[in-house]
Protein backbone atom coordinates (compact mmCIF):
# COMPACT_ATOMS: atom_id res chain seq x y z
CA UNK A 1 0.00 0.00 0.00
CA UNK A 2 1.43 3.40 -0.69
CA UNK A 3 0.94 5.34 2.11
CA UNK A 4 3.69 7.15 2.65
CA UNK A 5 4.47 11.13 1.87
CA UNK A 6 8.26 11.86 2.06
CA UNK A 7 8.65 15.54 2.89
CA UNK A 8 12.44 16.47 2.28
CA UNK A 9 13.70 18.61 5.24
CA UNK A 10 10.98 20.40 6.27
CA UNK A 11 7.14 20.84 6.48
CA UNK A 12 4.99 23.60 5.88
CA UNK A 13 1.96 23.69 9.30
CA UNK A 14 -0.57 24.17 6.77
CA UNK A 15 0.16 20.23 5.69
CA UNK A 16 -1.54 18.92 8.48
CA UNK A 17 -4.83 19.92 7.87
CA UNK A 18 -4.41 19.32 4.41
CA UNK A 19 -4.09 16.25 4.86
CA UNK A 20 -6.91 16.01 7.28
CA UNK A 21 -9.30 17.21 5.29
CA UNK A 22 -7.94 15.10 2.33
CA UNK A 23 -8.13 12.15 4.18
CA UNK A 24 -12.23 12.98 5.42
CA UNK A 25 -13.33 13.73 2.12
CA UNK A 26 -11.48 10.72 0.18
CA UNK A 27 -11.43 7.76 2.56
CA UNK A 28 -7.77 7.20 2.49
CA UNK A 29 -5.12 7.07 4.61
CA UNK A 30 -1.21 9.06 4.61
CA UNK A 31 1.57 8.85 7.11
CA UNK A 32 3.76 12.15 6.88
CA UNK A 33 7.58 11.36 7.25
CA UNK A 34 10.47 13.99 7.24
CA UNK A 35 13.97 13.44 6.16
CA UNK A 36 15.97 15.49 6.61
CA UNK A 37 19.41 16.23 5.87
CA UNK A 38 21.65 15.60 9.29
CA UNK A 39 24.36 18.01 8.59
CA UNK A 40 21.90 20.84 8.35
CA UNK A 41 19.05 19.65 10.90
CA UNK A 42 19.34 22.34 13.54
CA UNK A 43 19.64 24.90 11.12
CA UNK A 44 17.23 24.04 8.45
CA UNK A 45 14.47 23.43 11.37
CA UNK A 46 14.79 26.57 12.79
CA UNK A 47 14.81 28.59 9.34
CA UNK A 48 11.63 26.89 8.15
CA UNK A 49 9.83 26.52 11.95
CA UNK A 50 10.22 23.09 12.33
CA UNK A 51 10.96 22.90 16.05
CA UNK A 52 7.58 22.30 17.31
CA UNK A 53 6.55 19.50 15.20
CA UNK A 54 3.54 17.78 16.76
CA UNK A 55 5.02 14.26 18.22
CA UNK A 56 3.24 12.19 15.80
CA UNK A 57 5.16 13.00 12.66
CA UNK A 58 8.34 10.83 11.65
CA UNK A 59 11.39 12.79 11.21
CA UNK A 60 14.05 10.48 10.12
CA UNK A 61 17.93 11.66 9.72
CA UNK A 62 20.38 10.91 6.78
CA UNK A 63 23.70 12.02 5.94
CA UNK A 64 22.70 13.36 2.14
CA UNK A 65 26.24 12.93 1.12
CA UNK A 66 26.24 9.35 1.68
CA UNK A 67 24.66 6.71 -0.41
CA UNK A 68 24.60 4.54 1.97
CA UNK A 69 23.02 6.48 4.86
CA UNK A 70 20.57 7.86 2.21
CA UNK A 71 19.44 3.88 1.17
CA UNK A 72 19.54 2.88 4.92
CA UNK A 73 17.12 5.97 6.09
CA UNK A 74 14.58 4.73 3.13
CA UNK A 75 14.89 1.38 3.23
CA UNK A 76 11.52 1.05 6.10
CA UNK A 77 9.54 3.24 3.65
CA UNK A 78 11.15 2.15 0.10
CA UNK A 79 7.68 0.13 -1.01
CA UNK A 80 5.60 2.50 0.74
CA UNK A 81 6.65 5.55 -0.63
CA UNK A 82 3.10 7.64 -2.43
CA UNK A 83 4.89 10.69 -2.75
CA UNK A 84 8.21 12.46 -2.39
CA UNK A 85 7.78 16.71 -2.26
CA UNK A 86 10.24 19.98 -1.62
CA UNK A 87 7.98 22.42 0.32
CA UNK A 88 10.00 24.71 0.79
CA UNK A 89 13.15 26.16 -1.73
CA UNK A 90 15.97 26.19 0.81
CA UNK A 91 15.06 22.32 1.12
CA UNK A 92 15.51 21.63 -2.95
CA UNK A 93 19.03 21.08 -3.05
CA UNK A 94 18.27 17.83 -0.60
CA UNK A 95 15.45 16.64 -3.19
CA UNK A 96 18.01 17.06 -5.82
CA UNK A 97 20.26 14.39 -4.28
CA UNK A 98 18.05 12.54 -2.96
CA UNK A 99 16.39 11.90 -7.07
CA UNK A 100 18.88 9.08 -7.73
CA UNK A 101 17.52 6.92 -4.57
CA UNK A 102 14.06 7.29 -5.69
CA UNK A 103 13.62 5.35 -9.75
CA UNK A 104 10.52 4.21 -9.32
CA UNK A 105 8.29 6.97 -8.50
CA UNK A 106 7.18 9.88 -10.34
CA UNK A 107 9.99 12.97 -9.81
CA UNK A 108 11.52 15.74 -11.95
CA UNK A 109 14.94 15.24 -12.60
CA UNK A 110 18.10 16.53 -10.90
CA UNK A 111 19.10 18.85 -13.61
CA UNK A 112 15.77 20.58 -13.73
CA UNK A 113 15.54 21.19 -10.30
CA UNK A 114 18.95 22.92 -10.34
CA UNK A 115 17.85 25.08 -13.51
CA UNK A 116 14.84 26.13 -11.88
CA UNK A 117 16.40 27.23 -8.33
CA UNK A 118 19.53 30.00 -9.83
CA UNK A 119 18.42 32.52 -12.08
CA UNK A 120 20.94 32.61 -14.08
CA UNK A 121 20.30 29.13 -15.97
CA UNK A 122 16.83 30.13 -15.74
CA UNK A 123 17.09 32.99 -17.65
CA UNK A 124 19.78 31.70 -20.10
CA UNK A 125 17.15 28.58 -21.00
CA UNK A 126 14.64 30.50 -20.88
CA UNK A 127 15.55 33.23 -23.18
CA UNK A 128 16.86 29.84 -25.56
CA UNK A 129 13.39 28.73 -25.50
CA UNK A 130 11.70 31.74 -26.29
CA UNK A 131 13.87 35.06 -26.22
CA UNK A 132 10.38 37.25 -26.06
CA UNK A 133 9.63 35.61 -22.28
CA UNK A 134 12.53 37.33 -20.17
CA UNK A 135 14.16 40.89 -20.34
CA UNK A 136 17.36 41.78 -21.24
CA UNK A 137 19.58 40.52 -18.59
CA UNK A 138 23.18 39.85 -17.80
CA UNK A 139 25.15 38.09 -14.60
CA UNK A 140 28.01 39.91 -12.68
CA UNK A 141 30.42 39.44 -10.06
CA UNK A 142 31.96 42.45 -8.86
CA UNK A 143 31.04 46.49 -8.81
CA UNK A 144 34.22 47.45 -10.84
CA UNK A 145 34.80 50.30 -12.95
CA UNK A 146 34.63 47.96 -16.06
CA UNK A 147 31.98 45.70 -14.70
CA UNK A 148 29.87 48.77 -14.49
CA UNK A 149 31.08 50.35 -17.76
CA UNK A 150 29.81 46.84 -19.36
CA UNK A 151 26.52 46.83 -17.78
CA UNK A 152 25.95 50.33 -19.20
CA UNK A 153 26.72 48.97 -22.75
CA UNK A 154 24.57 46.00 -22.71
CA UNK A 155 21.28 46.91 -20.59
CA UNK A 156 19.55 50.22 -20.42
CA UNK A 157 18.26 52.12 -17.30
CA UNK A 158 16.42 51.96 -15.17
CA UNK A 159 17.25 48.11 -14.02
CA UNK A 160 17.05 45.70 -11.42
CA UNK A 161 20.24 44.68 -9.62
CA UNK A 162 18.97 40.62 -7.62
CA UNK A 163 21.30 37.68 -6.38
CA UNK A 164 20.58 34.47 -8.63
CA UNK A 165 19.59 32.27 -5.31
CA UNK A 166 17.55 33.72 -3.33
CA UNK A 167 13.56 34.16 -3.44
CA UNK A 168 11.36 36.39 -1.81
CA UNK A 169 12.73 39.78 -3.19
CA UNK A 170 15.57 39.48 -0.87
CA UNK A 171 18.48 42.04 -1.89
CA UNK A 172 16.07 42.88 -5.09
CA UNK A 173 17.02 46.32 -5.61
CA UNK A 174 15.78 49.38 -8.29
CA UNK A 175 18.41 51.63 -10.06
CA UNK A 176 17.96 54.17 -12.33
CA UNK A 177 21.51 55.74 -13.09
CA UNK A 178 25.56 54.93 -12.03
CA UNK A 179 25.47 56.24 -8.78
CA UNK A 180 22.95 54.36 -7.60
CA UNK A 181 24.06 51.07 -9.80
CA UNK A 182 27.70 51.02 -8.40
CA UNK A 183 26.74 51.86 -4.61
CA UNK A 184 23.84 48.87 -4.67
CA UNK A 185 26.25 46.43 -6.44
CA UNK A 186 28.90 47.51 -3.60
CA UNK A 187 26.04 46.63 -0.65
CA UNK A 188 24.52 43.14 -1.91
CA UNK A 189 28.45 42.22 -2.92
CA UNK A 190 29.34 43.00 0.94
CA UNK A 191 25.52 41.52 1.86
CA UNK A 192 24.74 38.42 -0.24
CA UNK A 193 27.10 35.44 1.59
CA UNK A 194 25.75 36.36 4.90
CA UNK A 195 22.03 36.25 3.15
CA UNK A 196 22.58 32.86 1.93
CA UNK A 197 24.07 31.49 5.54
CA UNK A 198 21.01 32.98 6.92
CA UNK A 199 18.17 31.34 4.42
CA UNK A 200 20.74 28.34 4.48
CA UNK A 201 21.24 28.32 0.50
CA UNK A 202 24.52 26.24 -0.23
CA UNK A 203 24.37 27.42 -4.29
CA UNK A 204 27.43 29.61 -4.66
CA UNK A 205 26.28 33.51 -4.71
CA UNK A 206 26.06 35.42 -8.22
CA UNK A 207 23.92 38.49 -9.33
CA UNK A 208 22.19 39.13 -11.92
CA UNK A 209 21.40 42.73 -13.81
CA UNK A 210 17.94 43.04 -15.36
CA UNK A 211 16.07 45.48 -17.37
CA UNK A 212 13.13 47.09 -15.51
CA UNK A 213 10.13 45.78 -16.62
CA UNK A 214 6.32 47.93 -16.40
CA UNK A 215 3.59 46.46 -16.17
CA UNK A 216 1.41 44.34 -13.55
CA UNK A 217 2.81 41.35 -11.69
CA UNK A 218 0.63 37.98 -11.11
CA UNK A 219 1.60 34.50 -9.69
CA UNK A 220 0.36 31.25 -10.74
CA UNK A 221 1.31 27.71 -9.34
CA UNK A 222 1.79 25.44 -12.26
CA UNK A 223 0.91 21.20 -11.48
CA UNK A 224 3.47 19.56 -13.88
CA UNK A 225 2.68 15.87 -14.22
CA UNK A 226 5.35 13.34 -15.18
CA UNK A 227 4.47 13.84 -18.90
CA UNK A 228 4.65 17.20 -18.65
CA UNK A 229 1.32 17.97 -18.82
CA UNK A 230 -0.05 21.61 -17.06
CA UNK A 231 -2.61 21.85 -14.94
CA UNK A 232 -3.47 25.54 -13.31
CA UNK A 233 -3.82 26.88 -10.17
CA UNK A 234 -5.79 30.60 -10.18
CA UNK A 235 -3.93 33.34 -11.45
CA UNK A 236 -3.00 35.39 -7.90
CA UNK A 237 -2.85 39.16 -8.20
CA UNK A 238 0.18 40.69 -6.71
CA UNK A 239 0.64 44.27 -6.07
CA UNK A 240 4.95 45.12 -5.62
CA UNK A 241 5.59 47.38 -2.32
CA UNK A 242 6.82 49.98 -4.84
CA UNK A 243 3.54 50.29 -5.89
CA UNK A 244 2.71 51.67 -2.42
CA UNK A 245 5.37 53.75 -1.52
CA UNK A 246 8.15 51.33 -0.42
CA UNK A 247 11.72 51.53 -1.89
CA UNK A 248 11.56 47.90 -2.12
CA UNK A 249 10.49 44.85 -4.23
CA UNK A 250 8.61 42.69 -2.07
CA UNK A 251 5.32 41.02 -2.60
CA UNK A 252 2.93 43.51 -0.60
CA UNK A 253 -0.85 42.25 -1.03
CA UNK A 254 -1.42 38.87 -3.16
CA UNK A 255 -5.37 38.60 -3.89
CA UNK A 256 -7.80 36.60 -5.81
CA UNK A 257 -9.77 36.73 -8.19
CA UNK A 258 -7.09 37.98 -10.05
CA UNK A 259 -9.36 40.40 -12.21
CA UNK A 260 -8.09 39.37 -15.14
CA UNK A 261 -10.20 38.97 -18.33
CA UNK A 262 -10.66 35.15 -19.19
CA UNK A 263 -8.37 35.65 -22.38
CA UNK A 264 -5.21 37.47 -20.77
CA UNK A 265 -5.55 34.75 -18.14
CA UNK A 266 -5.00 32.41 -20.69
CA UNK A 267 -2.18 33.73 -21.96
CA UNK A 268 -0.30 34.05 -18.82
CA UNK A 269 -1.46 30.30 -18.34
CA UNK A 270 0.30 30.22 -21.90
CA UNK A 271 3.82 31.68 -20.87
CA UNK A 272 3.79 30.27 -17.41
CA UNK A 273 3.66 26.44 -19.01
CA UNK A 274 6.39 27.93 -21.58
CA UNK A 275 8.23 28.27 -18.79
CA UNK A 276 8.02 25.18 -17.29
CA UNK A 277 8.87 23.37 -20.69
CA UNK A 278 11.71 25.40 -21.46
CA UNK A 279 13.62 24.01 -18.04
CA UNK A 280 12.02 20.50 -18.44
CA UNK A 281 10.18 20.51 -15.16
CA UNK A 282 8.29 17.42 -14.41
CA UNK A 283 6.43 15.97 -11.47
CA UNK A 284 5.99 19.01 -9.56
CA UNK A 285 4.73 22.16 -8.66
CA UNK A 286 6.32 25.55 -10.23
CA UNK A 287 5.80 28.58 -8.41
CA UNK A 288 5.42 31.05 -11.90
CA UNK A 289 5.96 35.09 -11.60
CA UNK A 290 5.08 36.64 -14.18
CA UNK A 291 4.42 40.58 -15.20
CA UNK A 292 1.61 41.21 -17.80
CA UNK A 293 3.55 44.15 -19.83
CA UNK A 294 2.47 46.47 -23.01
CA UNK A 295 4.57 43.67 -24.89
CA UNK A 296 2.91 40.39 -23.38
CA UNK A 297 3.71 38.22 -20.84
CA UNK A 298 7.46 38.01 -19.40
CA UNK A 299 8.49 35.62 -16.85
CA UNK A 300 9.89 37.28 -13.66
CA UNK A 301 11.10 33.79 -12.34
CA UNK A 302 9.92 30.35 -10.98
CA UNK A 303 10.91 27.77 -7.73
CA UNK A 304 9.78 24.40 -8.31
CA UNK A 305 7.83 23.85 -5.12
CA UNK A 306 4.47 25.84 -3.85
CA UNK A 307 4.38 29.51 -3.58
CA UNK A 308 4.11 31.09 -0.01
CA UNK A 309 0.73 31.28 1.43
CA UNK A 310 -0.94 30.33 -1.95
CA UNK A 311 -2.55 27.08 -0.36
CA UNK A 312 -4.21 29.45 1.88
CA UNK A 313 -5.31 31.77 -0.46
CA UNK A 314 -6.49 28.70 -2.74
CA UNK A 315 -8.39 27.49 0.08
CA UNK A 316 -10.63 30.59 0.95
CA UNK A 317 -11.21 31.63 -2.23
CA UNK A 318 -12.07 28.80 -4.15
CA UNK A 319 -11.78 26.02 -2.11
CA UNK A 320 -8.56 24.33 -3.58
CA UNK A 321 -6.64 22.11 -1.42
CA UNK A 322 -3.20 22.81 -2.58
CA UNK A 323 -1.09 21.11 -0.55
CA UNK A 324 -2.96 17.96 -1.60
CA UNK A 325 -2.82 18.62 -5.14
CA UNK A 326 0.97 19.21 -5.04
CA UNK A 327 1.26 16.02 -3.45
CA UNK A 328 -0.97 13.98 -5.48
CA UNK A 329 0.40 15.80 -9.09
CA UNK A 330 4.12 14.42 -7.61
CA UNK A 331 2.42 11.07 -7.68
CA UNK A 332 0.87 11.36 -11.13
CA UNK A 333 -2.77 11.61 -9.90
CA UNK A 334 -4.68 14.61 -11.42
CA UNK A 335 -5.65 17.86 -9.13
CA UNK A 336 -8.78 18.73 -8.61
CA UNK A 337 -8.73 22.28 -8.98
CA UNK A 338 -12.63 23.58 -8.35
CA UNK A 339 -13.31 26.78 -10.13
CA UNK A 340 -16.66 28.71 -7.89
CA UNK A 341 -15.70 31.53 -5.87
CA UNK A 342 -16.42 30.97 -2.33
CA UNK A 343 -14.63 34.42 -1.15
CA UNK A 344 -12.60 37.19 -2.24
CA UNK A 345 -9.12 37.03 -0.03
CA UNK A 346 -5.96 39.08 0.43
CA UNK A 347 -2.91 37.84 2.28
CA UNK A 348 -0.20 41.21 2.94
CA UNK A 349 3.03 41.07 3.47
CA UNK A 350 3.66 43.63 6.32
CA UNK A 351 7.39 45.05 6.41
CA UNK A 352 8.13 48.49 8.16
CA UNK A 353 8.18 52.04 6.33
CA UNK A 354 11.18 53.19 8.65
CA UNK A 355 13.85 50.21 9.20
CA UNK A 356 15.41 49.85 12.70
CA UNK A 357 15.29 47.87 15.79
CA UNK A 358 11.21 46.60 16.08
CA UNK A 359 9.31 48.46 19.06
CA UNK A 360 6.40 47.93 19.27
CA UNK A 361 3.20 46.58 16.66
CA UNK A 362 0.06 48.66 17.16
CA UNK A 363 -3.78 48.10 15.58
CA UNK A 364 -3.53 43.77 16.14
CA UNK A 365 -6.85 44.02 18.71
CA UNK A 366 -8.38 45.97 16.11
CA UNK A 367 -7.20 44.01 12.85
CA UNK A 368 -8.71 40.69 14.72
CA UNK A 369 -12.27 42.39 15.27
CA UNK A 370 -12.62 42.80 11.28
CA UNK A 371 -15.29 41.33 9.62
CA UNK A 372 -12.44 39.68 6.79
CA UNK A 373 -9.95 38.53 9.22
CA UNK A 374 -8.45 34.59 8.59
CA UNK A 375 -5.31 34.79 10.70
CA UNK A 376 -2.14 37.05 11.48
CA UNK A 377 1.31 35.50 12.15
CA UNK A 378 3.84 38.14 13.45
CA UNK A 379 7.36 36.66 11.83
CA UNK A 380 9.58 39.29 13.68
CA UNK A 381 9.87 40.12 17.66
CA UNK A 382 9.86 42.93 19.18
CA UNK A 383 13.51 43.94 19.77
CA UNK A 384 14.80 42.35 16.38
CA UNK A 385 15.84 44.36 13.50
CA UNK A 386 13.26 45.35 11.45
CA UNK A 387 14.33 45.29 7.47
CA UNK A 388 13.64 45.73 4.23
CA UNK A 389 13.61 43.01 1.59
CA UNK A 390 16.19 44.48 -0.24
CA UNK A 391 18.75 44.92 2.66
CA UNK A 392 18.07 41.02 3.50
CA UNK A 393 15.14 41.57 5.94
CA UNK A 394 12.09 39.47 6.43
CA UNK A 395 8.78 40.21 6.64
CA UNK A 396 7.05 41.55 10.47
CA UNK A 397 3.41 40.32 9.88
CA UNK A 398 2.02 37.45 7.51
CA UNK A 399 -1.83 39.28 7.41
CA UNK A 400 -4.65 37.58 5.40
CA UNK A 401 -8.47 38.90 4.95
CA UNK A 402 -11.44 36.92 3.09
CA UNK A 403 -14.90 37.20 2.54
CA UNK A 404 -17.77 36.49 0.63
CA UNK A 405 -18.44 40.39 0.26
CA UNK A 406 -16.17 42.05 -1.87
CA UNK A 407 -17.31 45.31 -0.63
CA UNK A 408 -16.68 44.02 3.05
CA UNK A 409 -13.41 42.85 2.20
CA UNK A 410 -12.38 46.42 0.56
CA UNK A 411 -13.10 47.97 3.50
CA UNK A 412 -11.50 45.93 6.42
CA UNK A 413 -8.39 46.24 3.93
CA UNK A 414 -8.64 49.86 4.46
CA UNK A 415 -9.20 49.61 8.04
CA UNK A 416 -6.58 47.45 8.25
CA UNK A 417 -4.04 49.32 6.70
CA UNK A 418 -4.92 51.95 9.03
CA UNK A 419 -4.97 50.61 12.09
CA UNK A 420 -1.04 48.50 12.30
CA UNK A 421 1.62 50.41 12.97
CA UNK A 422 5.23 49.26 13.20
CA UNK A 423 7.42 51.17 15.25
CA UNK A 424 11.07 51.27 15.16
CA UNK A 425 13.68 53.23 16.84
CA UNK A 426 17.61 53.27 14.60
CA UNK A 427 20.22 50.51 15.34
CA UNK A 428 22.72 52.05 17.39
Amino acid sequence: MKDIIIFVNAIRPKTFQALADYEAESGRRFTPVVLVDQTIKDSIFTCNGQNNLPEKITVITADFSSAASLRKALRPYQERIFAVTSQYENCIQELRQLLPYLPYIPTPTEKSLTWATEKKHMRKLLEAHDPKLVPRYMEVSDAEPETIARIEASVTYPLVVKPSGLEGSLLVSYVANTGELRATLERIFVAIQAAYDTWIKRQKPAVLIEEFMVGDKYTIDVYVDAEGTCRFAPMVGDVVARNVGYDDFFGYHAFLPSGLSDEENQKGQAAAAEACRALSLRSTTAHVELMHTANGWKIIELGPRIGGYRHELYDQAFGVNHIMNDIRNRANEVPDIPTKLQKYASVFNIYPREEGILQAVRGLDELRQLQSFTYVTQKTAVGEPALFAKNGGDVVLNVMLSHPDKTQLEADIAAMEAAIVLETKPAQ
